[in-house]
C-alpha cells in the first residue's frame, strides 16, 4: 500500500460534507503485461475512509509505468491525476 497527501478535496460522506487530505492505494490484479487494478481510498486527518473505488491502468498509461520500473511514485500520481485530485508535499 502506497499514501499521498493531496490538496485538501472535499467529500460529501454520510451527509457531512468533509475533508479528504489523503490518497492510498494497493494493487489488487496486475498481469504484469497490459493491465493492472488499484483500490483506492480518500481519507481524512484522522485516516478514516470517506470515499473508496477501484481504478484500472491499461494501454499507454501501463505502458509509461512499465518503463517507469512500476514505480509507486509515478503510480500514485497517476492515480491522483485520474481522480482529478492535486498530490501536495507533506509539511
Amino acid at each position: 500500500m502506497a499514501q499521498i497527501r493531496i490538496n485538501i478535496t472535499f467529500i460529501w460522506n454520510n451527509g457531512i460534507e468533509k475533508e479528504a487530505i489523503y490518497l492510498d492505494a494497493v494493487s489488487t490484479k496486475d498481469n504484469l503485461e497490459t493491465e493492472a487494478t488499484f483500490y483506492y481510498n480518500l481519507l481524512d486527518e484522522n485516516y478514516t475512509i470517506l470515499a473508496n473505488g477501484f481504478i484500472n491502468i491499461v494501454g499507454d498509461d501501463y505502458l509509461l509505468w512499465l518503463s517507469n520500473n512500476f514505480s509507486t511514485n509515478w503510480v500514485m500520481n497517476w492515480i491522483a491525476k485520474q481522480l482529478n485530485l492535486t498530490p501536495t508535499p507533506i509539511k
